[in-house]
């Protein structure tokens, strides 16, 4: 073998490598598509501490991953409320609850086992909530019940 071939097979097993490490380096440094696996179990933990109820008013699971935010308007009887809530996952939940411009706001702190918290709420007509992630975290799942209170 001529010194010149050595040179070109030498060349040509060094591209390869490179080729061979710039493909791996790509495949690991993509960024993770899909579902977090761990949403689901969340969406689950949450789903058994504040289940549905017969006399429950609205109801809704939500899923929150970075610093996302949704709302939702609903008509309701004038009364006396408790909103129910549990979170599931890391980092804080804002919840928002608007009564004729009277806006109250409370941050729900999510962990891998939820608590339930409630919030008292008088309505008139519409129930408007807002549920936001307060820091750019991993992901959480939060669930939240409107219950009429009897008596009122």
């Amino acid at each position: 073998m001529t010194e010149e071939r050595i040179r070109g097979v030498t060349l040509y097993a060094l591209a390869a490598v490179v080729l061979l490490g710039g493909g791996l380096w790509f495949v690991r440094a993509a960024p993770q598509t899909g579902e977090d696996p761990r949403l689901r179990a969340w969406q689950q933990k949450v789903e058994r501490v504040l289940p549905d109820v017969p006399l429950q008013a609205l109801a809704d699971t939500v899923t929150l991953t970075g610093d996302l935010a949704t709302e939702r308007t609903s008509p309701v009887d004038r009364g006396s409320y408790s909103l129910v809530m549990a979170c599931a996952g890391t980092g804080k939940v804002r919840v928002r609850v608007s009564n004729n411009r009277r806006d109250s706001g409370r941050a729900i702190l999510c962990s891998e086992n939820p608590v339930v918290g409630r919030l008292a709420v008088a309505l008139a007509d519409e129930f408007y909530i807002q549920v936001s992630g307060e820091e750019d975290h991993g992901g959480a799942v939060f669930r939240w019940r409107l219950e009429r209170n009897l008596g009122y």
